[in-house]
């Protein structure tokens, strides 16, 4: 029954256009064009961690690209919320949440190709001691950080596979 499940998704799937987005077509892959990236954000500690994060998962050596034809551009918002608070009025759960609008711009005219939003929220408890709160904190926005810049990979990588030229053209 499985067997015959897969076969039958593997010769419907082509029919209806579905196209995996890592696939090289006609030369022209999503991999090549999102390695082709350079990397902008603030500089303190969270937007040097989205930077370096994106550039991991970006490029395999993890480095940005001499002459990159392409910027993202990152503008990072940072909050935490208060979750659990007890009626002494301690706090025993917060939330942290990152938001970043980012634009993808094209280096040689200057002009944005694409622009887009990635978010994530991830929680932690807070305790008695200060330095484990500290620590949790800490731990829950390197958390977001990470997240964010594999949203953003993902769009990234939706667009280029909807424009799969735009490498190829720029190289």
């Amino acid at each position: 029954m499985r067997l015959g499940a897969m076969l039958l998704a593997l010769l419907v799937l082509p029919a209806c256009g579905f196209t995996p987005m890592y696939a090289t077509h006609n030369g022209a892959s999503v991999a090549a064009d999102l390695s082709m990236l350079d990397v902008k954000a603030p500089e303190n500690a969270l937007g040097r961690a989205l930077k370096y994060n994106l550039l991991d998962i970006l490029s395999p050596s993890g480095n940005p690209p001499a002459n990159a034809p392409y910027r993202v551009e990152l503008a990072p918002t940072l909050y935490e919320e208060d979750v659990a608070i007890e009626r002494d009025a301690d706090v025993t759960r917060k939330n942290t949440v990152l938001v970043v609008p980012f634009r993808l711009i094209d280096v040689e005219t200057g002009k944005p190709v694409m622009r887009s939003v990635a978010r994530s929220r991830t929680s932690y408890n807070r305790v008695d001691s200060e330095f484990a709160n500290i620590t949790a904190s800490r731990d829950a926005q390197a958390r977001v950080a990470r997240d964010v810049a594999g949203e953003i990979k993902l769009q990234l990588g939706i667009h280029f596979s909807g424009n799969p030229h735009v490498a190829g053209a720029a190289l």
